[in-house]
């Protein structure tokens, strides 16, 4: 049989892994980061490494339960279709298809171009590699926050099998099924099949229980040795998603208790939602790698395609309250194509990589935004309560709501929550006295008086005569119970083309000199169609999709973006075991365009992002190998970071803006063997952000209040640190006893931009894993306990339902408990 570099590498981690078993010395580590096998402990760049070994000791199913334990970084998948990945405070937060995330991720070198198609079940990996900072020399793909990359195990020339089975509480029941085997002597085929059910965990009072896990998965690898100097190796995953998933719930006492009466809100208790959220995603990715030596350069080509088609549906109010419904579909169709093109060679004092990458991404979405009548009643009633000092809300409370102006002025001094939990109280006062729908009147007429459109309306400019025009109408529509649905279509057609080099010169035995550089072109086609569909006192009128007053908006936009970036990073090995590093890299992400909707004086799209970042750190193992340490610090600045925020006044919209912002941080990571059996690691990071400069949106209403300079960015505590004790009992012959307890603490963050008053307190979560391990590791039997002390804390908060005064949240998992039964053959 003939030894490819990927052979070779197999060969190699085995040899280490046989090395760290027989020494009392700490694993090494083998990662592919700068494209050629290296030592982790050698690489210049700030690197999270997870094997596969680690992964199933974590009982991490996906990619957010590792975030929660890799220092200066935060995941969320609470939205299997939406999640968001946060490295060092950089991240996306646009889940529309206007824009590029910040950190990319890969699956065995391929970009995973949206979320909705890179969370996927953690089974028969090699490892996952988590990049820290700005990545593009080494990758096809730009990423100015980080790179995520996701390893599969390939096929190896030798028949191998594992079956698992993991039960638990909530009903879980999990089996992987892994099957490998030689079909010739130059032919391998590698089998995965992956199952994973759990019921849901939030208790719906009213409809089917919500954050359950329902997904399949095949995957077959195909390895060929095409000749003495080639390898080919095809993959095909096809995955399908179909849950009741993460929900959000209100946190408004008054909210859930007026539609469930003697019942009381307990945030980490029932849950009462009158729409069913659901997650549903059909997946299908392939690729051919191919790589072919010639002499001491290696040519490697990766051609990628990926498709899903996704459903995604919110109850984005959280309650069962008819007064506050509202609900959404968010439906997906994507199509990924890439190929790139890669040399890499070595000699004595040179490393090098060489590349061009191409790339097209079609996308096509719709957001329907669902609503009641009296939905828009909330909506008002919301707006004039958080507004209390003008005009239009001293006049309405005073003159028609009938409450003592101490009252009134005593509203400017609440929190937005504070106002959302008076009133349903207010409004119910306009119902007794057969006046509801009084607050949207009141706010429509003053609206459409401000925009000078009232007359377009057919309505008089007599407040009090043109008020009762409007509640003639939309009062017997919210007693009806009348639907308000909106929605908005957008597509895009996305191109982008690279070329990339990166090279390690050898200055001495111990100084090693790194320089790339990267050149990225961006061409982005973009629809998006919307129309009023829906009438106020008979004229067309919109609310989730106002568009700043245009009925219709049928455009078609494109633009191009190009940016030269690269990395500078110079090493020096101290000794053998201990080198010190420092780097400046910078990131480029092309800009993008408004999804959903905008108005006059409102940009469309959105200029392209960039960062540069400083970095020093070192790396070393100590004590014979028994101790490694590693440390980092840096600093980024950002130019023209893409935000999307919920602003302006009086109608929200989605906007995404451009901001500028800067970071520093620190991050340190240590293991030690303590004895032959028991061995101790954590690390720790500590990160500052903060908005530099802030442009405000004054034509959708924002004013210098909305100002976020000198603010905190959202999403990443200031300190986290993470622990895990390791101990082996030796059971003589029959084997070992492995107890694995991890432990995390988060910092308290901002969680809103929105709101940076609204945080998410400072929380703890333990992990307890317990395996009975044979001599021959044939089988194995584990218990294991996620979020072991049962931590309850809210991580996330939903601004839709804020926004007609039903705020939601999204909590992490309860404890769970459960038993894996693993068979190798």
């Amino acid at each position: 049989m003939k030894t490819h570099p990927r052979h070779a590498l197999a060969a190699a981690i085995m040899a280490v892994s046989a090395t760290a078993s027989a020494q009392p010395m700490l694993e090494e580590v083998i990662v592919t980061a700068q494209k050629r096998a290296e030592n982790v402990m050698d690489v210049p760049i700030s690197i999270s490494v997870f094997n596969d070994a680690t992964v199933e000791k974590l009982s991490a199913r996906n990619l957010t339960d590792l975030g929660r334990f890799t220092p200066g970084v935060e995941m969320n998948n609470d939205n299997a279709l939406q999640p968001t990945y946060s490295i060092r405070g950089v991240q996306t937060n646009d889940w529309t298809v206007g824009s590029d995330p910040a950190v990319a991720v890969y699956v065995d070198g391929v970009y995973a171009a949206r979320g909705a198609g890179a969370e996927a079940a953690l089974a028969d990996i090699a490892r996952v590699e988590v990049l820290k900072g700005p990545q593009g020399t080494l990758f096809g793909r730009n990423a100015t926050g980080g790179a995520i990359h996701i390893i599969s195990q390939p096929p190896v020339f030798e028949r191998e099998g594992r079956a698992k089975v993991s039960v638990g509480d909530y009903g879980r029941l999990d089996g992987e099924f892994m099957f490998n085997t030689p079909l010739s002597d130059t032919v391998a085929l590698r089998l995965l099949a992956v199952s994973r059910n759990r019921d849901g965990y939030l208790e719906n009072l009213s409809g089917p229980d919500q954050s359950e896990q329902n997904t399949d998965s095949l995957r077959a690898s195909l390895l060929w040795d095409a000749g003495a100097n080639t390898e080919v190796l095809l993959r095909a995953e096809y995955s399908q998603m179909d849950q009741h998933g993460g929900a959000q719930y209100t946190l408004i006492n008054s909210v859930f208790e007026g539609a469930n009466p003697g019942r009381r809100l307990d945030p980490y208790g029932d849950i009462a939602n009158d729409f069913v959220s659901k997650e549903e995603r059909d997946m299908f990715a392939t690729s051919l790698e191919v790589n072919h030596e010639m002499g001491d350069i290696t040519f490697t080509s990766i051609t990628g395609y990926r498709r899903f088609e996704t459903e995604l549906l919110e109850d984005l109010d959280g309650s069962n309250n008819p007064d506050y419904y509202f609900a959404s579909s968010n439906p997906d169709d994507n199509e990924y194509f890439s190929q790139e093109f890669r040399l890499t060679g070595a000699s004595d004092s040179l490393k090098w990589t060489a590349g061009a990458a191409y790339s097209r991404e079609t996308v096509d979405h719709l957001t329907t935004a669902e609503f009641k009548m009296s939905t828009l009643e909330s909506f008002a009633w919301s707006e004039i309560l958080r507004n209390s000092t003008s005009a239009t809300s001293q006049t309405f409370l005073s003159a028609l709501a009938g409450l003592p102006q101490a009252q009134i002025d005593a509203l400017d001094g609440l929190s937005n929550t504070e106002v959302s939990e008076l009133q349903p109280a207010y409004r119910q006062q306009l119902k007794d006295r057969g006046l509801d729908g009084m607050a949207s009147s009141a706010f429509i007429w003053s609206f459409l008086n401000d925009q000078g459109t009232l007359e377009d309306f057919g309505l008089s400019t007599n407040p009090l005569v043109g008020l009762f025009q409007i509640l003639n109408d939309v009062g017997p529509r919210i007693a009806a119970g009348d639907d308000w649905i909106e929605s908005v279509e957008s597509s895009g057609t996305y191109e982008s083309y690279a070329l990339y080099g990166d090279a390690t010169w050898s200055v001495t035995d111990r100084i090693n000199l790194t320089g790339g550089l990267r050149y990225t072109y961006d061409d982005k086609a973009f629809d998006l169609f919307t129309q009023y569909q829906n009438q106020i006192a008979g004229a067309n009128f919109g609310l989730a999709f106002y568009n700043n007053g245009q009925p219709v908006l049928d455009t078609s936009q494109s633009d191009t973006w190009d940016a030269l970036s690269g990395r500078l990073v110079l090493d020096y090995h101290f000794t053998d075991s201990v080198m010190g590093y420092a780097s400046v890299a910078t990131g480029f992400k092309s800009g993008g365009f408004n999804s959903l909707n905008f108005g006059p004086d409102i940009d469309t799209s959105y200029d392209e992002e960039e960062v540069i970042n400083y970095e020093i750190g070192t790396k070393g193992a100590y004590f014979d190998g028994r101790v490694q340490f590693n440390a980092a610090a840096f600093f980024y600045e950002y130019s023209n970071l893409q935000e999307l925020k919920l602003l302006g006044q009086p109608i929200p919209s989605y906007n995404l803006r451009n901001a500028d912002a800067e970071g520093y941080g620190l991050e340190l990571e240590g293991s030690w063997l303590i004895t032959d059996h028991l061995s101790l690691s954590g690390n720790y990071s500590w990160l500052k952000t903060e908005y530099t400069d802030f442009d405000i949106i004054a034509a959708a209403g924002e004013t210098a209040a909305d100002d976020l300079t000198g603010e905190p960015r959202v999403g990443t505590p200031e300190n986290k640190v993470n622990l895990a004790l390791e101990y082996y009992l030796p059971l003589g012959d029959f084997g070992e006893l492995l107890t694995r307890f991890d432990y995390t603490w988060n910092d308290e963050r901002v969680e809103s931009l929105n709101d940076p008053t609204r945080k998410v307190d400072a929380y703890d979560l333990a992990n307890l894993r317990i395996s009975l391990l044979p001599e021959g590791e044939r089988w194995e039997v584990s218990a294991w306990s996620t979020n072991l002390f049962d931590e309850e804390v809210i991580t996330v908060f939903g601004d839709n339902g804020d926004a007609i005064g039903s705020l939601t949240g999204w909590r992490i998992p309860p404890r769970m408990v459960g038993m894996d039964f693993i068979y190798r053959f």
